[in-house]
């Protein structure tokens, strides 16, 4: 079998013994052949370099889709809040007078269950009295408020001053503010203008205006309307 020009220009497949006949027409898969000798457009050459950039190409793209998923997974996580509020200031009314104003450093509120506000960076509540006018004021450096129990949770330097300006020293204070009050197991300081007392574990009005410091260590002055009270 060899090639042979026709008489169009064409290359045709001819066996020795055979006539000739048009690469067209191969019909027998027997006999088919590829042939590329007779191709009058050649394919354009790809340099090496273009290949290895191209491949590098797609090595680096499929890279940088690697690290953005990971991305988007550390940025969106479960537990995340569904609000941050810095510098937060909440204002809360009792027919239309405040009863008491919290402000945070910054407050990260969960309205999924379990329901709650974590707060950082410092708080002050500030208590108002029944005329609006400021009262007892407590201080921490964090907190946590559940709403589904009415309860605040504040940890870590609390300071409880009310408004006959004896202080309260402590680690934690919990705030049960359908009660009105307001518990520690943890060991209590008191400062009286003089007289300083410590106890573990109080309980007290939610304004620290009365008291009841258990385990009480400490020598000091009580008048009979005193806001100690005797156990």
């Amino acid at each position: 079998m060899k090639l042979k020009e026709s008489k169009k220009g064409s290359r045709c497949l001819t066996d020795s013994d055979g006539p000739a006949r048009s690469l067209g027409h191969l019909g027998d898969p027997a006999r088919m052949r590829t042939v590329f000798l007779g191709m009058r457009t050649a394919l354009p050459l790809i340099e090496p370099a273009a290949i290895l950039a191209f491949l590098c190409a797609g090595a680096i793209l499929a890279g940088c889709t690697n690290d953005l998923d990971k991305v988007a997974v550390v940025a969106v996580k479960d537990d995340s809040p569904d609000r941050v509020t810095l510098q937060a200031e909440y204002t809360y009314t009792d027919a239309g007078r405040p009863k008491y104003r919290l402000r945070a450093g910054r407050i990260a509120e969960w309205t999924r269950e379990p329901q709650r506000r974590e707060i950082t960076e410092g708080l002050e509540l500030q208590f108002f009295d029944s005329v609006g006018a400021p009262g007892s004021k407590l201080t921490a450096r964090r907190g946590v408020i559940l709403p589904g129990s009415k309860r605040m949770e504040v940890y870590e330097e609390v300071v409880f001053i009310n408004t006959k300006g004896e202080r309260m020293d402590t680690e934690k204070v919990i705030w049960y503010e359908d009660s009105a009050r307001i518990f520690t197991d943890k060991a209590v300081r008191i400062q009286r203008g003089q007289d300083v007392i410590h106890g573990q574990g109080l309980e007290a009005a939610e304004d620290f205006s009365r008291y009841r410091l258990k385990r009480i260590t400490g020598t000091l002055r009580m008048a009979e309307d005193d806001t100690l009270a005797a156990e």
